[in-house]
């Protein structure tokens, strides 16, 4: 039920069991009304509520802000493979000069020479530094 919502539609902040975070980027967030939904069905906790309350004609509650699950979720032990966690992976920094300028996704074998697309073939990388290596191979399409 993780979902983008802005601060406006007044989100609530999902905890695991253990008072973690179900994910740290993106956090989890559940809209009010997912919120609610689990509530109702007796899946969380209530840590933390908004000023902002819904009313049906024979109830009222505030609208919960942070909420824990009342049943531990084992997080995945590995992180999805995303631009922006391989620029985490790196410290936003570039694997060959260490700017934090202009970063771009460079495969260290190229795809052209069968390089893949995976973890320890992926890094960071500053468009200059980026641009030498498309020099290097002449072969590979800019």
């Amino acid at each position: 039920m993780t979902i983008a919502v802005s601060p406006q539609a007044l989100p609530a902040l999902v905890l695991n069991a253990d008072y973690r975070p179900l994910s740290y980027y993106p956090l989890s967030l559940w809209s009010w009304q997912d919120t609610v939904k689990a509530v109702f069905l007796d899946r969380v906790n209530i840590i933390a509520e908004y000023d902002q309350a819904v009313s049906s004609p024979s109830f009222s509650m505030r609208l919960p802000s942070v909420v824990c699950l009342k049943t531990y979720i084992k997080p995945s032990r590995n992180p999805a493979f995303t631009r922006f966690n391989v620029f985490l992976r790196d410290r936003f920094q570039c694997q060959y000069c260490g700017t934090h300028e202009e970063l771009t996704f460079d495969h260290v074998i190229p795809r052209c020479r069968g390089g893949q697309t995976t973890w320890e073939n992926v890094v960071a990388a500053c468009s200059p530094c980026n641009l030498k290596k498309v020099r290097a191979f002449p072969n590979r399409p800019a």
